[in-house]
């Protein structure tokens, strides 16, 4: 006999519930979704600078800050420090904000824009001209804004698809590894054409952090896209 559309529902509803596996991800209702697409694109904007800074800041404090090779890869380690411990703190700070009453989504839109504006804020100022130990000030506090995002875009996986988390991390990790490629290149390329000024990187990526922000405040949110 043929089975009707309702009987299979509570056949899978049973086989779900007996082997705790979540139903098929609904990709049409994924992609419709503008929280998703903002996590996506917020994924990629906070890893610009992340991979930037990865590969090029040694060679930013040995070219412009006139630091020997050694003295740099010190120098480079501060930053990365900083960004550990305000990673740290801002998951502290969240989880409080949300334990006093704070909608999770705002708790989200605080800590995601606070980090790439400010991160943006010290690509700025990071163009100006300064000392050494100025420019090492100044990219801990770009990379230290940039920790709090860790409370802000990473946890809404869990939050607008709790059982398809893994799924969706495969997605906007896809598109937060893009920096590592096309933004060291771009940043190479920058190098080229401006004789060796980071003016123009450094611009460049306070403007893609700049455009995530704005993209959160205004799509994304922590409450499921489908159970």
């Amino acid at each position: 006999p043929k089975i009707s559309d309702s009987e299979k529902a509570f056949i899978s509803a049973g086989v779900q519930a007996k082997t705790g596996a979540p139903p098929p991800l609904p990709f049409a209702e994924l992609l419709r979704a503008a929280p998703f697409w903002a996590l996506v694109f917020n994924h990629f904007c906070s890893n610009w600078i992340l991979y930037v800074l990865l590969a090029w800041l040694p060679s930013y404090f040995r070219d412009v800050q006139g630091m020997s090779l050694s003295s740099a890869g010190l120098a480079s380690a501060a930053p990365w420090l900083t960004m550990f411990a305000v990673a740290n703190i801002s998951a502290w700070v969240a989880d409080g904000l949300i334990k006093r009453g704070t909608s999770v989504s705002v708790v989200r839109k605080i800590m995601q824009v606070s980090g790439l504006l400010g991160a943006s804020g010290f690509m700025l100022l990071i163009t100006l001209p300064s000392s050494p130990a100025g420019a090492v000030a100044l990219i801990s506090g770009a990379l230290g804004a940039l920790g709090l995002t860790w409370a802000g875009f990473g946890p809404n996986h869990l939050e607008i698809a709790p059982r398809h988390a893994d799924i969706l991390i495969g997605f906007t990790n896809t598109a937060g590894t893009v920096p590592g490629i096309i933004g060291v290149a771009i940043t190479g390329w920058l190098l080229d054409l401006s004789g060796g000024s980071y003016v123009s990187v450094f611009m460049l990526a306070a403007g893609i952090s700049t455009a995530g922000a704005i993209v959160w405040l205004l799509f994304s949110s922590s409450e499921p896209i489908f159970d």
